[in-house]
């Protein structure tokens, strides 16, 4: 009888503290041996494979193994999963076509979406450069050798504004073999440039162990924005001192002149071309109690793509529509802080988070804000707060710690350079293997680059 192992617990979302954990396990299994991040935790000598595993008090990245022994303690088979790291509903992968030991000659992407969504736009890039896709979503490469590493990267979008990418690197070190695994670190650079991949060997490390460096990319960044209600009418005040923001799509009329006027004081603030803005909004859609702890990323909503380049990062701010909460829904600013930080690690991207407050809004969150500071460092997602006016004793943006205080014009200009400075020194390099983000670490040959987001 063939023995196989797996997971019928489901690790979604945020979660710490106990999680009860069950497998299925068939076959001549005398013993099941969990392990937490590499160190036994655990140890189930008969049926029912079921155990509580405690992640403790942190929110941290894990990775949990659930290993299938024999009477003897040998291993006959494993299962892997991971916690508190990105589960898409979304799964894209790139298929290679190639005959024998050769490059190969064309390669397709193929998807399964568990919401049924339909893509309505896909892209395949060939070492950063987009190859044309037919309407199967396949498409032939450019001639090549496979002496230095190529990276296919997939990209597939849906109406409703999630997305979902896949990289690959095949050929230099990996030859025909495919790393179909590959773990995205964000680095800061600090001065000059960062080298090629090539020239990156001997730079990062995972548990001492030297990483295989498959690409470094540039590409466009996503800011999550997590915004207090009472924002857009806050930066609206700082320009309009003497004017009301008209929120009843009546009187909007009246704002036009106003608007423009702004819009025209802003239009220097922008982020960085391509750039993309998600707007988390914080608070539940659903009852209160109808979802456990686990459930948070199911908890809020997030907008789409929105671009700065089409208006100022402050007007986006201000303009931006969503859903309004309702009388006395508890506003969770951060939660959602923490929900943002992982949706802000599923792509790959160069990727940064900011709170925007008002002075008097509290927080009625299940997480700490340290703690939630501390969840992102490990992510290495570098978080922003902003506060629109002196906070108030008792307020959410009191437990931050370092926030921003935007009192003035001049106090919004510098903020948004500084987010621009963060996400515009930013680069993804991406290693071979999937990776727990707080086993990776710099080598002394990274002078002039730090991890991106490392400091709470």
């Amino acid at each position: 009888m063939m023995t196989t192992i797996a997971f019928l617990s489901l690790f979604f979302g945020l979660i710490r503290g106990p999680y009860p954990v069950e497998l299925a396990v068939t076959g001549p299994v005398r013993s099941v041996e969990l392990l937490v991040d590499g160190k036994g935790v655990r140890k189930l000598q008969a049926p029912p494979w079921k155990a509580d595993i405690d992640f403790g008090p942190d929110l941290q990245p894990h990775e949990i193994v659930a290993r299938a022994l024999d009477a003897k303690g040998n291993e006959i088979a494993r299962a892997q999963e991971w916690a508190n790291l990105p589960h898409p509903l979304t799964k894209v992968e790139v298929i290679l076509e190639r005959e024998k030991l050769g490059p190969p000659k064309a390669a397709k992407i193929v998807w399964t979406d568990l919401k049924g969504e339909e893509p309505a736009a896909r892209l395949l890039l060939f070492d950063g450069v987009p190859a044309t896709l037919d309407a199967d979503g396949r498409a032939v490469l450019p001639p090549h050798d496979l002496k230095s590493i190529h990276v296919l990267a997939a990209e597939v979008d849906f109406p409703s504004g999630r997305s979902a990418r896949k990289e690959i690197a095949y050929g230099g070190e990996y030859g025909t073999e495919v790393s179909t695994e590959l773990t995205a670190v964000p680095v800061r650079v600090r001065q000059g440039k960062l080298p090629p991949a090539g020239q990156l060997g001997g730079w990062l490390t995972s548990g001492g162990r030297p990483l295989s460096v498959a690409a470094v990319e540039e590409g466009p960044a996503q800011l999550y924005v997590v915004r207090s209600p009472g924002v857009p009418m806050a930066l609206w005040s700082l320009a309009n001192p003497t004017q009301d923001l008209k929120q009843e799509e009546s009187d909007r009329r009246k704002n036009e002149k106003a608007l423009q006027s702004t819009a025209d004081v802003w239009a220097d603030l922008t982020l960085g071309r391509k750039d993309a803005v998600r707007i988390v909004f914080p608070f539940s859609e659903r009852f209160e109690g109808s979802g456990e702890e686990g459930d948070l990323t199911d908890l809020f909503t997030i907008s789409k793509d929105l671009h700065p380049q089409d208006r100022s990062f402050p007007m986006l701010l201000v303009t931006a529509r969503g859903p309004v909460p309702a009388g006395g829904v508890r506003l969770r600013f951060t939660d959602a802080v923490a929900v943002a930080g992982l949706e802000a690690t599923t792509e790959n991207r160069r990727r940064a988070v900011l709170l925007v407050l008002v002075p008097d809004v509290k927080d009625q969150s299940r997480y700490d804000p340290e703690v939630v500071r501390r969840y992102l460092a490990t992510l290495r997602v570098p978080l922003f707060v902003w506060c629109v006016g002196d906070p108030k004793p008792g307020s959410a943006a009191t437990s931050w710690g370092k926030v921003e205080i935007i009192r003035q014009e001049r106090d919004l200009r510098r903020a948004v350079a500084a987010l621009r400075e963060a996400l515009g020194s930013q680069r993804i390099v991406l290693v071979d293997g999937r990776l727990l983000p707080q086993s990776i670490a710099l080598t002394p040959k990274t002078a002039g680059v730090e991890l991106a987001g490392a400091t709470p």
